[in-house]
C-alpha cells in the first residue's frame, strides 16, 4: 500500500520539481526552519499566508492559481495577433482591436472565464461555482491532460504556485530569524525578490547540465513568474492596490516579478507577458493606444499604466 505524502512533502517536491537545481537548498531551508504546512478549510476570498511556524493555505487558492493560469493561457490567442501587428506596423493595439471582426465574440468567451475566477474568489469553495467547460479540473497528472497546450500551461501553474510558496517560504524566515525589514510592504517585496532570485539566480548552471539553452529555460520560469503577478493581482483587493503600511503598490510588487530581464526585447517571454497586461487592461477598460517598438517596451509601457 503505498503510503500518504504529508503536506509538507508534497508542497517541498512541488518546489523542488519547479527549480531542481536548488533542491539539496531548499530542502536544507525546510529541515533548518521546521515549519509545518497547513491546509485549512476553504472561505470567500483567498487564504495563503504564513507565521514563524508554518505556511497556510486553503484548497480553493491552489485551484484559483490553476484556473487563472489557464484563463489567462487564452489571452496569447486572443491579443497574441494584435500586440505582434501593433509591433510590426506601428498601429495601436485599441485600433488593431477595433478593426478585427472577430474579436468580439472571442473577447466575450474570454471574460467568461476570467468571470470564474472572480467567481472563485467571491465563493466558499470551489465546488460553489460553474467550472468553464473547456478548461481541465486541477490534477497533479500531467500526462492525463489532452495536449501540450494544456501541459504547458499546467507547467506554467506550477511556477507560478512555486513562487508563491517561496514568498511565502521567506516569510517564515525572517520571523524564525527575527530580522524581517521594520515595514510590512518592505518585507512584501524582500519575498518577492527572494522568490525570483531563488527561481532563476542559477539558470546557467542548470541549463548547462541538462543540455539546454539558457535563453530557453529562463524564458519558461520567467513566463512562470510573470503568471504568479497576474494571480497576485487578482488576488490583491482592489482597495489596498495602491498600497498601504504593510503592502506595497500593487504595480511595483508586478514590476519586481516582471521587469528586469536581460532577455532580447522580442523574446517569447515578453510576448507572453504582453499579452498577460494587455488582457488585464482590457478587463478594466482602459485605452491602449500604444504602438510599441518591443515587446519588452509594450510591457514596460503596461506595468506603468497598472492599478
Amino acid at each position: 500500500m503505498a503510503t500518504e505524502l504529508s503536506n509538507q512533502t508534497i508542497v517541498l517536491n512541488l518546489l523542488r520539481g519547479a527549480v531542481p537545481e536548488r533542491a539539496d537548498y531548499l530542502c536544507k531551508i525546510w529541515v533548518d526552519h521546521g515549519h509545518d504546512v497547513e491546509v485549512a478549510s476553504s472561505a470567500t476570498g483567498t487564504t495563503m499566508n504564513s507565521t514563524n511556524r508554518r505556511i497556510k493555505f486553503d484548497t480553493k487558492t491552489i485551484d484559483l492559481f490553476w484556473l487563472m493560469g489557464f484563463a489567462v493561457w487564452r489571452a496569447i490567442e486572443l491579443y497574441g495577433p494584435a500586440v505582434a501587428l501593433a509591433q510590426r506596423t506601428g498601429m495601436s493595439i485599441d485600433k488593431i482591436l477595433e478593426d478585427d471582426e472577430e474579436r468580439p465574440q472571442l473577447e466575450l468567451d474570454y471574460k467568461q472565464r476570467i468571470a470564474a475566477t472572480k467567481a472563485l474568489l467571491g465563493a466558499a469553495a470551489t465546488d460553489g461555482i460553474t467550472w468553464p467547460s473547456d478548461i481541465p479540473k486541477p490534477t497533479d497528472d500531467r500526462d492525463s491532460l489532452k495536449d501540450d497546450q494544456e501541459k504547458s500551461a499546467f507547467d506554467l501553474v506550477c511556477l507560478a504556485l512555486a513562487f508563491a510558496l517561496l514568498h511565502e517560504l521567506r516569510h517564515v524566515m525572517f520571523r524564525k530569524a527575527g530580522d524581517a525589514p521594520e515595514e510590512g510592504y518592505e518585507e512584501e517585496m524582500a519575498c518577492d525578490t527572494w522568490a525570483r532570485t531563488t527561481m532563476t539566480s542559477t539558470l546557467a548552471e542548470y541549463a548547462r547540465d541538462q543540455g539546454h539553452k539558457f535563453a530557453e529555460v529562463e524564458q519558461k520560469r520567467a513566463s512562470g513568474i510573470a503568471l504568479a503577478a497576474i494571480v497576485v493581482h487578482a488576488m490583491t483587493s482592489p482597495m489596498v492596490r495602491w498600497g498601504t503600511d504593510e503592502y506595497p503598490p500593487i504595480a511595483d510588487r508586478l514590476t519586481a516579478m516582471i521587469a528586469g530581464y536581460s532577455l532580447p526585447s522580442n523574446s517569447n517571454f515578453w510576448f507572453f507577458t504582453a499579452c498577460l497586461l494587455v488582457a488585464l487592461m482590457r478587463q478594466e477598460r482602459r485605452p491602449l493606444d500604444l504602438s510599441p517598438a518591443s515587446y519588452k517596451e509594450l510591457v514596460e509601457t503596461l506595468l506603468g499604466l497598472v492599478t
